[in-house]
């Protein structure tokens, strides 16, 4: 019932103009008879249904999270490239080119499982956020469904 009952509110707070195809021409024509069907000193505006400030304030708090989790996952994607990336300039990937003698060698062997490890762990995070994600665009459509 909530699921029908906020798609209902939903349009009815949308712009009246219900078929996208009609002239403004048209549409004044619907007013004008929609106002001349109405009883003596009832006002076409008293079925004007006001927008609602919870619905407008949860859609935009959605959407900032969203934002948010976009640009973490973004971010988190980002340093698993510099990490672990194909790349030549990914931190593994210098370290597996470094001479044999150099101080790199001994970082790669100490540290490129650990290394690896950790950007393994970055794209479980980076997974887990992208699920948040679905789930929150999920929850959005089913609003917007009857």
């Amino acid at each position: 019932m909530s699921n029908f009952q906020g798609k209902f509110l939903k349009m009815l707070c949308e712009d009246d103009d219900i078929d996208s195809t009609s002239t403004g021409e048209e549409q004044e024509a619907d007013r004008q008879a929609f106002a001349a069907d109405l009883d003596d000193g009832t006002s076409p505006g008293d079925y004007d249904v006001p927008t609602n400030p919870v619905a407008d304030f949860e859609a935009h708090q959605t959407a900032q999270t969203t934002e948010i989790l976009t640009n973490w996952v973004n971010n988190v994607e980002s340093f698993i490239e510099q990490l672990n990336g194909l790349t030549p300039d990914s931190m593994n990937a210098q370290l597996n080119q470094t001479d044999c003698g150099s101080i790199l060698s001994d970082v790669a062997r100490s540290e490129s499982k650990k290394i690896s490890r950790i950007a393994q762990d970055l794209s479980s995070l980076g997974e887990s956020l992208k699920q948040y994600l679905l789930t929150a665009q999920s929850k959005t459509s089913q609003k917007d469904t009857i």
